[in-house]
């Protein structure tokens, strides 16, 4: 645990050192939802984040075990592949506490998504965008860390900037497969979230607020979560700073989660 964790600071101090700094669209970090507005062509981002949830149930998992998990460290990173799509990959390694068990660090699962504009920001209409997401089977299900199952995720992202804040929803279709025993198929959910932008007055900080959540699905799997927080930049580094309490059965009984955000430019040469 302690080589990977060496290992993520020294790869996020390489990309610090060696690339050059440019400002990019804002990301929402530390809430959950995506920004329709995608990376310019070349563009790219890397985000170092740790987070901790205390009584998150995991999915379809119905036998509440005080399950206490933390992401040390997560890890995103957003390329711009073209004038109209953006790729991404999010991965963490994870250290879970849960009643009767001892505690165990792990690796976490492997999200690949991509977003496609479908409309750039007008007088007249807001972004559109479309999020196709799979999260791949990476940690271990004995260990209570995933699911060892694939899951899938599509989403029609909006958002509209105002002269004093923005607006961002998403909207959308989580398709997660079902691992128990005995059982087969898979749960289809309604994914949504809606988020508020409030710019500061210090060091062009922004606050954000957002719900977000499953729902239109079996009570297993429905999930509610308030999310709050700021983001500060300084030169080419952004540091968002969260909090959420969930609102629904099995959602966290409360959260916290920040991060370092480099955005760069893609060397030509790549």
């Amino acid at each position: 645990m302690h080589k990977f964790f060496r290992c993520s600071l020294f790869l996020s101090i390489l990309l610090a050192a060696g690339l050059p700094a440019v400002s990019l669209a804002a990301s929402l970090q530390p809430v959950g939802l995506q920004d329709a507005s995608l990376l310019p062509e070349n563009g790219a981002e890397f985000r170092l984040g740790f987070s901790y949830a205390d009584d998150l149930y995991n999915q379809f998992q119905s036998q509440d075990l005080d399950r206490r998990i933390a992401e040390l460290p997560s890890l995103t990173l957003n390329l711009g592949l073209g004038q109209r799509v953006e790729g991404q990959l999010q991965y963490s390694f994870l250290h879970l506490d849960e009643d009767g068990r001892s505690a165990r660090w792990g690796s976490g699962d492997l999200t690949v998504a991509g977003k496609v504009r479908l409309n750039p920001e007008s007088i007249s209409l807001p972004a559109l965008a479309l999020r196709v997401a799979t999260k791949l089977p990476v940690a271990d299900e004995e260990h209570d860390l995933g699911t060892d199952r694939t899951d899938f995720f599509a989403t029609l992202l909006t958002s509209r900037n105002f002269q004093r804040f923005s607006i961002h929803v998403n909207l959308g279709l989580a398709i997660l497969e079902d691992p128990r025993p005995g059982h087969s198929g898979q749960d289809d959910m309604l994914q949504y979230g809606v988020a508020l932008g409030v710019p500061l007055p210090l060091q062009q900080a922004m606050l954000l607020v957002a719900v977000e959540g499953l729902d239109l699905g079996p009570s297993l799997n429905r999930r509610g979560v308030f999310r709050g927080g700021v983001q500060i930049p300084f030169g080419p580094m952004v540091w968002d700073l969260g909090a959420g309490v969930g609102y629904v059965s099995k959602s966290e009984d409360w959260s916290v989660r920040t991060g370092l955000t480099y955005k760069f430019q893609i060397p030509q040469a790549w």
